[in-house]
């Protein structure tokens, strides 16, 4: 009875640990599921003002940070390494981040009395070279009433583009034969949305939304709000794969 009562204890205290390493279970005001399938997971994640959310996991993929909103310094207070706190510096709205994929446990706390709202794109993909998924890129200076498409980065495994449409113009996305896009809504968006057979939808995106075109799929994005509307393209340039664990590293964070 003694072994059966420790097995328990045991088994108990284990599924507690996994459960409380995932975000999604362990605090799910903070981190919720946008989108997700075999390629890509977004996840929008919310740290209230002055707030501390418990420990949980980091994730394990190559990921995108996409920031809604401009917010301050945020302490990530990590377990079990050697680098203990990190400070992630302020960010502003519409810029991301790319990093490669690390495992590790942290609590969060958000000292500032702004919240930090976030999408956390993670890339399901082949990692080829994905050491060159570093760096913070910005909005583009854009004139009124003209469009933007700027790559602001690529490797072997994604392609990320800055798109703006002004208003009353339209902008085509067109996933290739082997490489379907994810888009991002950087600022509330009113389209019209037409597909290569002339189908036609009307869509009224808010920020942060994702939208999910598949290989070989187009649309043609007419703008019919009144404001430019602003847009991350993801093309996943690799095939799914199964995500394999890393051992911790230090790094800079969300």
């Amino acid at each position: 009875m003694n072994r059966l009562f420790v097995f328990a204890l045991v088994m108990c205290a284990f599924t507690s640990f996994a459960l409380a390493q995932d975000p999604l279970k362990a605090v799910p005001n903070n981190y919720k599921l946008e989108f997700e399938n075999d390629w890509i997971k977004v996840v929008r994640v919310h740290y209230g003002a002055k707030e501390k959310i418990a420990a949980h996991n980091h994730t394990e993929t190559a990921s995108a940070y996409v920031y809604l909103n401009d917010s301050g310094p945020v302490v990530f207070k990590h377990t079990n390494t050697s680098y203990g706190a990190v400070t992630r510096p302020a960010v502003k709205a519409g810029s991301f981040r790319l990093y490669k994929s690390v495992s590790e446990i942290h609590e969060v706390e958000n000292p500032s009395d702004t919240p930090s709202d976030f999408l956390r794109v993670e890339f399901k993909t082949e990692p080829v070279n994905d050491k060159t998924l570093r760096g913070k890129f910005f909005r583009e200076d854009v004139p009124a009433g003209e469009n933007l498409a700027k790559v602001q980065f690529e490797n072997e495994q994604i392609r990320v583009t800055r798109l703006v449409c002004a208003p009353g113009k339209a902008v085509d996305v067109a996933a290739t034969a082997t490489e379907p896009v994810l888009l991002i809504v950087l600022t509330p968006a009113k389209f019209n949305a037409t597909d290569a057979k002339g189908k036609r939808r009307k869509l009224n995106l808010e920020l942060g939304k994702a939208d999910w075109l598949a290989a070989g799929q187009q649309q043609k994005f007419e703008n019919v709000g009144d404001s430019a509307a602003e847009l991350l393209r993801f093309d996943l340039k690799t095939k799914p794969v199964k995500i394999e664990k890393e051992k911790p590293h230090a790094h800079s964070h969300d």
